[in-house]
Formats: C-alpha cells, structure tokens, sequence
C-alpha cells in the first residue's frame, strides 16, 4: 500500500484524531439532558456554540436526529475532527450507514469539537480539499495536509448518550432521551446557566 492511499484510506474512513490535552490542564465541563419526541428539534446554547439536535424523516435516514455544535454562522465544530470524513453514522441518532434504529441509539458517542472559529477557518478548507480532490489546488498532498492540520487542533470533547427510547411496533423512533456532557480547556467559556465545573483534561482523544 503506497503512502497516498495510506492517506486517502485514513481520511475517508478513519480512524484519527487529535489530542485533548494533558491531564495536568484543567478543563471545564457541562451537562444537559434533552427529551424529545420525534419529528422535534432541540437547541441548547453552550457559550459561543450551540448544540442542535435536528429530526430526520425522510426515507433515506429514517425518523431520529442528527446533532451538531455549530458557531454563529451554522459551521458544525464536530464534523471536521472525527474521522472518517465519509460513511460515519457517529453524528446521527436512528439509522445510517449500516446500524439500525436501535443500534443508533444505543451507540455511545465520545466525538471532539473544535474551540475557535479561527481553528475551523484554518482547518475547513483542508478537510473541503482532502473530501473533494478534484476541486482542491494541490490534489496529491490534499489528504497529507488535513491530517497535518488535525493535529495542530486542541479540541474539545461532547458525550452523548441515550438514557431511553420508545419505538412502535414496526420499528419507528416515537420519542428518546439524551445526556449530553461537554469537556473543553479552560479557556473555553461556556454558559454560566450551565454550571460549569472544573476538572483535570481528559488524557486520551475521543474514540
């Protein structure tokens, strides 16, 4: 196996990712629990991001929902740090690429997010590149830069689980709940409504 398919084989289906952090940084952490029935969306505001949990209804995905941690201008702060980039079910809840309803919910997500707008500034056009090589300037090194540049990334961590679910008969979500649990550095500021608290960073990336 060559060094660029190496690359493409890492960027397209994973697994990668960068550090958290030492353990002997502090890091602050928040939690939320969010009660939906389907076809409902939720929103929670976590600082200068916000967690969304948008329904999914159509046929392809099924009934469920697909979270996100998006900045002012709708970019999702987790997509770009959790490999692969292609095929990866880690950010919907229900069915998707290969899991059924019941498998997507129990799945337990440990997924990172980005903490600047300046990291995803930096960080999205390589990942657009290494996604789309035909559109990208340099199409041979594309996949090497955006692993380069995950690395660079100190990255907060979002947890989340599915404490219960309800499904009809024929397999259709009717109604979950979900504990959601952030952990960034300290120089992240989450919302005091939240009651952050402090603790020592994780020492490991999100699987």
């Amino acid at each position: 196996m060559n060094l660029m398919f190496m690359i493409a084989a890492l960027v397209l289906y994973g697994p990668l990712g960068p550090q958290m952090g030492a353990t002997t940084a502090r890091c602050n952490v928040v939690s939320f629990t969010a009660s939906l029935e389907a076809g409902h969306s939720f929103n929670q505001k976590v600082g200068g991001l916000e967690f969304k949990l948008r329904a999914t209804n159509d046929k392809r995905l099924c009934n469920g929902w697909w979270f996100s941690l998006e900045d002012a201008g709708g970019h999702d702060f987790i997509y770009p740090l959790n490999l692969p980039l292609r095929f990866n079910p880690s950010q919907f809840l229900g069915c998707s690429y290969g899991l059924t309803v019941r498998q997507g919910l129990e799945m337990k997500r440990s997924l990172q997010f980005i903490l600047t707008e300046e990291d995803y500034a930096r960080l999205g056009p390589r990942m657009s590149d290494a996604l789309w090589l035909a559109n990208s300037p340099d199409p041979e090194h594309a996949g090497e830069k955006y692993l380069a540049a995950l690395r660079t990334v100190r990255a907060g961590l979002i947890q989340l689980n599915t404490t219960h679910f309800d499904l009809s008969p024929n397999g259709l979500i009717r109604s979950a709940t979900f504990r959601v649990k952030l952990t960034a550095p300290d120089r992240f500021q989450f919302d005091p409504a939240l009651k952050p608290y402090s603790t020592a960073c994780p020492a490991t990336p999100a699987q």
